[in-house]
């Protein structure tokens, strides 16, 4: 097994969130550990925030193995678009590779061991940009894989994770406009032609969103052609649904949250070839972006208005 990965934790108000996936780093114990915590906001409005802000910042003094502590507290609030980018690239700008935890992001032990192989693996194949822990497939994941422990797809779930800084170079907060993006950066095998539509939509509608960060991540991906690998067991169980969550708050969500993990097995069991899976580009299409059904009806709709309605502008 390569050396233990450096790790990032990024945080910010929840310290009880925190916490849980702090003791799980405690259990892998890696040589340096990154801490990022975001400022408070306005305390008129977000009174309960500079306590857990502060909370946040306490677990720099609570480390207790042989490890070196870097922290980044900031003094603003950056928001989670900002604010989370900002801290990888961080990172990157001291490590060559790494592992990234959010606060509600509470890995599997054998998640570490799992980053640690394929960060070592892959580190001088540019292709692979992406180490995914979380997936959305189920026991239809794992079908798709085997007999592997992983197989590569197109999506970058982003619920722990890891990278390396070859490929986080190619990260840009601003996406173009979506008349200069062409269609083909969207393809994804196995993925009929709607649904390749509605991520598109999806990714380029974060032009008008500030609080993001992880669709300018899969555009980088999905413009460089790059490969992410995803296990075939789930890794990561997100806690953090619910009121005090910043996107996933509302019920449409909770299909997803805290989901069992299932831990790996070791050694692992490789791909032969490196190359994307269709299977589990069509799995993550099913249970992530929704039927075909749903999205021929909109694009359908949408063609329609595009001749009948002079200076129709469709909506992103």
């Amino acid at each position: 097994m390569p050396r233990k990965p450096p790790v990032l934790l990024i945080s910010f108000n929840r310290p009880h969130l925190s916490q849980r996936v702090f003791e799980r780093i405690r259990i892998y114990q890696p040589d340096r550990l990154y801490l990022a915590v975001d400022g408070p906001r306005a305390e008129e409005t977000h009174p309960r925030d500079a306590a857990g802000v502060a909370a946040c910042k306490d677990l720099a003094q609570a480390v207790d193995w042989p490890c070196e502590v870097f922290t980044r507290f900031s003094d603003v609030n950056q928001g989670c678009g900002r604010g989370v980018s900002n801290a990888i690239t961080w990172m990157f700008e001291q490590e060559s590779h790494g592992i990234i935890l959010e606060d509600d992001c509470v890995p599997e032990p054998t998640f570490f061991d799992y980053c640690a192989d394929l960060l070592d693996r892959y580190r001088d194949h540019p292709q692979v940009m992406h180490v995914s822990g979380n997936n959305f497939g189920g026991e239809g994941t794992a079908e798709a894989c085997a007999p592997f422990s992983y197989a590569f797809t197109r999506y970058a779930d982003l619920w722990g994770w890891a990278t390396w800084a070859r490929a986080w170079a190619h990260f840009r907060y601003q996406i173009p406009p979506p008349a200069e993006v062409p269609k083909s950066h969207f393809i994804q095998e196995g993925v009929d032609r709607y649904r390749q539509y509605a991520q598109r939509d999806r990714v380029l509608s974060t032009r008008q969103k500030t609080s993001m960060w992880g669709y300018q991540w899969q555009y980088a991906v999905l413009k460089n052609r790059g490969l992410c690998a995803a296990p075939a067991v789930n890794q990561i169980s997100n806690t953090g649904f619910g009121e005090e969550a910043t996107h996933t708050t509302g019920s449409g969500s909770l299909h997803a949250a805290n989901v069992p993990t299932t831990p790996l097995t070791f050694p692992l069991s490789h791909p032969p070839e490196v190359v994307v899976s269709p299977r589990y580009n069509r799995i993550y299409a099913d249970n992530v972006l929704g039927t075909t059904g749903r999205y021929r009806k909109r694009y359908l709709k949408r063609w329609i208005r595009t001749l009948l309605i002079p200076g129709y502008v469709p909506k992103k």
